[in-house]
């Protein structure tokens, strides 16, 4: 039976690539976009991409819909946008955080 860390741990590895990343990130702006929009705004290889695009598609993170010869890909479950804004002000705190300590007058720690 799968737990629910199994889920979290399987949709944060699924998550831990930068390209899937980038591809959600260009998809949230976009609504929706054909493999070969979307390996043109990543900048990858569009076999990378469908590759990807297959991982996000099983785990329910994004849909496909075919219409005529052109298959067109968008976030299926957009509360994914919650994990990856949670990362981004982690790393905007963590990035504070170091620019105050860069700031720090000598001989205060």
């Amino acid at each position: 039976m799968l737990t629910l860390q199994d889920f979290k741990a399987d949709l944060f590895r699924v998550l831990a690539n930068p390209a899937r990343i980038r591809i959600l990130e260009t998809l949230r702006s976009a609504g929706s976009l054909t493999v070969g929009e979307i390996q043109q705004r990543v900048g990858i290889e569009p076999a990378n991409a469908s590759q990807h695009l297959s991982t996000l598609r099983t785990r329910g993170i994004v849909e496909a819909r075919r219409e005529g010869t052109s298959v067109w890909y968008s976030v299926a479950e957009t509360d994914v946008f919650l994990l990856l804004d949670a990362a981004r002000s982690i790393f905007e705190h963590r990035l504070a955080g170091q620019a105050e300590m860069l700031q720090e007058p000598p001989g205060r720690s």
